[in-house]
């Protein structure tokens, strides 16, 4: 059944109106521009090859050069926990401009004006969506005030990914649309709302496959498809998670709340999180494998 778990979700994208869509799922802390180091006790390493992350990227053809060095971040909490990490991954070209636009608990309709604004003045080569499907704003919210679900809900975030999408092909920036991976309790209940959320960007990216690909960053964090509260350390990380039964030193890549990535953090407050004071491997895993397909237009 975990096998088959996208073709699952794909099908029941096809029965959305029988849907009832929780409203809460992860969202994230504040940020805006070019992101200083979070408090983190260890210092930030070299960045992690789609390989070692554990990721993919589904691409119609290989991905023309970037038509301008400028790469900006838009997300949730997901990103917001990783942000750090994935403007890291460019410190190996220092002629790249790296931004974030990250804010807990929001959705892609929430930054359409941000959106504009630096399609018009940045031109941003890149673009990277982290949208793991939250409802908890005003601009998701139906004209009773109440938050939109079912087939509402799906029309909705569906058309306003393709908005983002179209926000950028004047500038002729590359859009990478980030999946989530699924959480502790999604787990546990079948219910992995977000992998429907990423079957339905990894389909719109295939439909605008010349301008947009879909980014499985997701499965950075889990294990073979699965969610883990731990991994095996990466060589060019901290590892301070003990060891496992076969003797692996291992790194917490889950936080307390079995969503998000930080080993110490407290319960999102609607879908907020702060920042994490100790290392965390997961925002490290999950920001590195969003950089990945950007690293690889710009040539690495």
């Amino acid at each position: 059944m975990r096998g088959t778990r996208k073709q699952i979700g794909i099908a029941a994208m096809l029965i959305t109106a029988t849907l009832v869509v929780g409203a809460v799922m992860l969202g994230s802390g504040i940020a805006a521009g070019t992101r200083n180091a979070a408090p983190q006790k260890a210092s930030a390493p070299a960045r992690v090859s789609a390989t070692e992350a554990g990721t993919r990227t589904t691409t119609a053809s290989s991905p023309a050069p970037l038509a301008n060095p400028v790469v900006i971040l838009y997300g949730d909490s997901l990103a917001f926990e990783a942000a750090d990490s994935f403007v890291g991954a460019f410190a190996g070209k220092p002629g790249v401009q790296v931004l974030t636009r990250t804010d807990g608990g929001t959705a892609i309709c929430d930054w359409f004006d941000a959106m504009r604004r630096d399609a018009a003045t940045l031109a941003p080569g890149a673009v990277v969506l982290e949208f793991s499907g939250n409802a908890l704003t005003p601009c998701m919210q139906g004209t009773d005030g109440k938050a939109l679900s079912g087939e509402a809900y799906w029309e909705h975030y569906r058309a306003d990914a393709q908005t983002a999408i179209s926000i950028f092909a004047p500038a002729r920036s590359r859009v990478y649309v980030a999946g989530s991976p699924i959480s502790r309790v999604q787990e546990a209940t079948g219910d992995f709302h977000g992998g429907l959320v990423n079957a339905m960007y990894e389909e719109l990216a295939s439909e605008h496959a010349d301008v947009a690909a879909y980014v499985d960053a997701g499965a950075a964090v889990l294990d073979h498809g699965d969610w883990t509260a731990t991994l095996p350390c990466l060589p060019n990380e901290p590892c301070t998670g003990g060891t496992d039964l076969r003797n692996r030193g291992v790194n917490v890549v889950r936080a307390p709340d079995g969503g998000h990535f930080c080993p110490a953090s407290e319960e999102a407050k609607r879908g907020v999180v702060a920042a994490c004071p100790v290392w965390s491997s997961g925002a490290f895993r999950y920001g590195n494998a969003m950089a990945a397909p950007v690293l690889a237009a710009l040539g690495r």
